[in-house]
Formats: structure tokens, sequence, C-alpha cells
């Protein structure tokens, strides 16, 4: 008899024992949940941060962030604005104080100063107020059309419209700009990336956008008033 009950608390401590082995240690398996749900999280993001920078996918956050943009240059915001540019693409701004266009790099919105009166990116928010956009096509432009005094364009319509990057990617701006080759060829390099160009048609200014690194960037900022040279 005694036997049997040796027997019998041998395998309940036998049995409590693997239990005990089974279950662990509590803290560390809760650490371990909270490591694989950070890992969830991780994961979660790092799939949103992808499907925001394929607008096929999603063309609203490209919305999204060019609204971010403008209220980063409404405010003059540079911390905000810097962020649209990549430190390795850089922005390509390009103005005409002549016969030909001029392009300017720049990795830091501070460092720029527009050719006329040496004004700086953000005193373009006094002619671009508002700009809501409208996924069409791009209106045609006349210069017999153009009368400033009038509120007329130039346009044959009038508006905020973003359309794909195909136009300015066969402008040949850089081809005039007295550029070196390795800055065409970084040009030429950088264009592929572009997704979204907008434009706001009371100034013609442009805006091309493209994803870089999870994020939209603004690879390049047409600063020209049409018919002035």
């Amino acid at each position: 008899m005694r036997s049997i009950i040796l027997t019998s608390l041998t395998c309940l401590l036998l049995l409590a024992g693997i239990t005990s082995c089974g279950s662990g240690d509590p803290e560390q398996n809760l650490a371990e949940q909270r490591a694989d749900e950070h890992q969830r999280l991780e994961e979660v993001q790092e799939e949103h941060i992808r499907r925001e920078g394929n607008p096929n996918q999603d063309s609203i956050s490209f919305g999204q962030a060019f609204s971010l943009f403008m209220t980063a240059l409404q405010a003059a915001d540079t911390t905000t604005l810097n962020q649209f540019i990549h430190p390795d693409q850089g922005l390509w701004i390009i103005e005409q104080p002549g016969a030909m266009p001029k392009m300017t790099r720049v990795t830091d919105i501070r460092d720029f100063k527009r050719e006329f009166q040496g004004r700086s990116f953000f005193t373009i928010r006094d002619e671009v107020k508002t700009c809501d956009l409208r996924e069409e096509a791009w209106p045609s432009f006349d210069c017999g059309d153009l009368n400033y005094d009038e509120g007329q364009s130039g346009y044959s319509k009038d508006g905020c419209f973003v359309s794909d990057a195909a136009k300015f990617q066969k402008s040949g701006y850089w081809d005039y700009a007295s550029l070196t080759d390795a800055e065409i060829k970084q040009i030429k390099a950088t264009l592929p990336l572009l997704q979204r160009s907008v434009l706001h048609t009371a100034t013609s200014f442009e805006f091309h956008f493209g994803p870089v690194d999870g994020q939209w960037r603004l690879l390049f900022a047409k600063l020209i008033y049409p018919c002035s040279a």
C-alpha cells in the first residue's frame, strides 16, 4: 500500500514538474508576448508605409501628403517641408531669370534664395495661397490668353491639377540650364521616381513628387512665370 502511495506521489510531482516547465516564468512569457505584439505592430506600420509610397494602391495618401506640404508652406514650417526633401535625391528648383532656365539643387530649404531679390522659398505662399487638387489632365495654355491684370491665367481651365509626371519628364529643362554632365546625369536618374505632378494655374508653378524610401518627396519645383522671357 505504501509503495502505491509513493508511486502516486512521484507521478504527481513529475506531472507538476512537467506543467511548471511547460508554463515557464510568467514574467518571461509576458515579455515574449509583448515582443511578439511589438513585432506585429512594426509589420503593420511597414505595410502602411509601403502602401502610402505606392500611388497605384492609395492615391488618397498623396492628397494627404500634399495637404501637409501646403500647410507647411503656409506656416513657413522649415522642419516639415525639409521632410519632403530627400537627403540624397535633393530638390531641384527651376527658375528662369533670363532666356534660359536656372536649376538649383537644395537639401535644406533654408539654403535656397529665389533669383529675384534673394527671397526665401516660403515667399511663394503669398502667391500659392490655396491649392485644391483636381485629379485630371492639365489644361492647355496660350500666352495670348494671359492677362494678369484681368485675372486671366492663360490656361483653358483654372485651379490646381494633379496628373502623372510624363509631361515634365519630357520637358528637358535640364538640357538648357548650364548644368554639368554629372548634374544632368543625376537629374535623369531622379526623373523615373516621379509619380505625381501638380500645376497651380494662377502662377503656373509646378510641384513634382515621387515616393522615395516610403515617403512622398518633392523632387522638382518649377517657379517660372509663363511668357516672361
